[in-house]
C-alpha cells in the first residue's frame, strides 16, 4: 500500500497544481549547468560571445519516482557582431507525468561595448514566444465528472509569454545578471474556453560570477551565485551557491549547493568546437529518501568566431595603458584596408641606352 501512495502522490499533487487556476509554485525549470549556457534564463546573453552555437540539454529529475519531471532544451545563439547584437531560439518540452509543456521562444538582445580586447560590455535583451500546455486526460480516472473543471476540458491550454534581462560584463573578471522571466504574460487559456485557465507569475532571477585565473590563463576559479524568488512570493527565496574549476580551458568540474533542494556535482569537457558536460543532483529536502537523484546531460557544438582582427598593441594580454583594438570587416580599421593601399609602386627608371655607338 505504501508502494502505490507514493506513485499515485507527486500525481495526483502535480494534478492539482497544474488544474487550479492560481499555481503557487515556482514555474520555470531548474537546470544545474545554466553557467556554461547563460542564455538558458538570460536573454541578454544572446550573441554575447564571437562564435554561434547549438546547445542540446537533457534533465531527468527525482529518478526513483515514476512520472518525475523530464525536460528537454535546445538553444541557439547567434552573434551580430558589425550591429552590436545577438539572436537566439529556445526550444524547451517539459514532461511531468500525464502533463506536458512546450515553448518556443525567439531573442534579441543589444550589447554597448568599446571595440577593444577584453573590453566591458553591458547588455539587455528580450525573450517572447509561445507556450503550450497539455494534460492528458484520458488516462485518468476521474471522481467527480460534473466538477466544472473537468467537464468538456480538452486538457490543451495555450498562451505567450516574454522574459526581460541585463547582464554587465566587468572585462574577463565579474559578471552580474538580473533576469525576469515570465514578466508579461495573460496566462494560458483553455482552448475548450472553460473557466480552468493557468496564471503565470514573473520570476526573479539574480546569477553573479567571478573569475580568478592565473596569467598564463591555464587554471582558472569561478565562484558563483543565483538567486530565485518567485513573484508572488509563494515559494521561498533560493540560492545557489557553488564553485567551477578549469583546467586549460579544456576540463572543468564543478560543486554546487541549491538552499532546501539540492547538492550539484558536474563534470565537462572541451574537445576543439565540442562541448560535453554531465550533472548529477543529489537531493536534501525531505523526498531525500524516497526521490533518488537527478541527471542532466549538456552537448553543444561551436561554429567559427567571427572574423575579427586586432591592431594597435603587439600580440599577447592587452592592458590597460596599451590595449589591443578590434575591427570587424564592417567597419574597418587599419588592418582591412584594401590591399592596393599597400602595393609597392616600382620607381620609374630612365630608359636603357644601347652600348654600340651609331657609325656615321
Amino acid at each position: 500500500m505504501k508502494k502505490t501512495l507514493l506513485k499515485a502522490g507527486p500525481l495526483l499533487a502535480l494534478a492539482w497544481l497544474t488544474i487550479t487556476p492560481k499555481i503557487q509554485a515556482q514555474q520555470v525549470p531548474l537546470f544545474s549547468q545554466y553557467f556554461n549556457n547563460p542564455l538558458i534564463y538570460n536573454p541578454a546573453w544572446a550573441g554575447l560571445d564571437r562564435f554561434a552555437s547549438v546547445n542540446l540539454t537533457y534533465r531527468n529529475q527525482w529518478t526513483n519516482i515514476p512520472g518525475a519531471p523530464t525536460t528537454l532544451l535546445a538553444t541557439i545563439d547567434l552573434p551580430f557582431y558589425e550591429y552590436r547584437s545577438g539572436v537566439g531560439v529556445n526550444v524547451f518540452q517539459d514532461r511531468i507525468g500525464l502533463f506536458q509543456q512546450n515553448k518556443v521562444h525567439f531573442t534579441y538582445a543589444y550589447h554597448i561595448f568599446e571595440l577593444y580586447e577584453n573590453s566591458s560590455v553591458f547588455s539587455f535583451g528580450l525573450t517572447g514566444g509561445l507556450v503550450t500546455n497539455r494534460i492528458d486526460l484520458s488516462n485518468i480516472y476521474v471522481v467527480n465528472p460534473n466538477d466544472p473543471k473537468i467537464i468538456d476540458n480538452t486538457g490543451n491550454y495555450q498562451g505567450v509569454e516574454f522574459t526581460f534581462g541585463m547582464n554587465y560584463m566587468f572585462r574577463d573578471k565579474f559578471q552580474i545578471g538580473f533576469t525576469m522571466p515570465q514578466f508579461l504574460t495573460a496566462g494560458l487559456r483553455s482552448i475548450d474556453q472553460n473557466d480552468n485557465d493557468i496564471q503565470m507569475v514573473p520570476h526573479f532571477l539574480l546569477a553573479a560570477r567571478c573569475t580568478l585565473k592565473t596569467f598564463d590563463e591555464v587554471h582558472r576559479i569561478e565562484p558563483m551565485l543565483m538567486v530565485r524568488r518567485v513573484g508572488n512570493g509563494a515559494v521561498p527565496m533560493q540560492f545557489d551557491v557553488g564553485v567551477q574549476y578549469t583546467w586549460n580551458n579544456t576540463l572543468w568540474f564543478n560543486a554546487a549547493y541549491r538552499t532546501n533542494y539540492s547538492s550539484v556535482a558536474a563534470v565537462g569537457l572541451h574537445i576543439k568546437r565540442l562541448r560535453v558536460g554531465f550533472a548529477r543532483d543529489f537531493a536534501t529536502s525531505e523526498i531525500q529518501n524516497i526521490a533518488g537523484s537527478t541527471n542532466e546531460i549538456m552537448l553543444g557544438y561551436k561554429f567559427n568566431h567571427l572574423k575579427t582582427k586586432v591592431f594597435g598593441a603587439q600580440k599577447g594580454r592587452s592592458n590597460t595603458k596599451f590595449r589591443r583594438k578590434i575591427e570587424h570587416p564592417s567597419s574597418p580599421g587599419p588592418t582591412f584596408r584594401p590591399n592596393r593601399l599597400y602595393m609597392k609602386r616600382t620607381p620609374k627608371q630612365k630608359p636603357k641606352t644601347s652600348s654600340k655607338r651609331r657609325g656615321f
